[in-house]
């Protein structure tokens, strides 16, 4: 069974997070708290929606790219 875009997405977006923060648990949390980057609002909140997806992941794909 392939799965579906969405879900590849999501699956890409957290390969991300977990360079990022390092640990599930961060990730879980991450998805789960107020972000400003998103105006308050939550990722996972976001992630329900194409353009909230769009915004979440070029966010995560910039964070990325971010010198540090």
């Amino acid at each position: 069974m392939e799965l579906s875009p969405e879900l590849k997405m999501k699956q890409k977006a957290n390969t991300i997070l977990r360079a990022l923060l390092g640990s599930e648990e961060l990730i879980i949390r991450w998805w789960n708290s107020s972000n400003k980057a998103f105006d308050g609002n939550l990722p996972d909140e976001l992630w329900q929606t194409n353009a909230g997806r769009v915004k979440v992941y070029n966010y995560l794909l910039d964070q990325m790219e971010a010198p540090h």
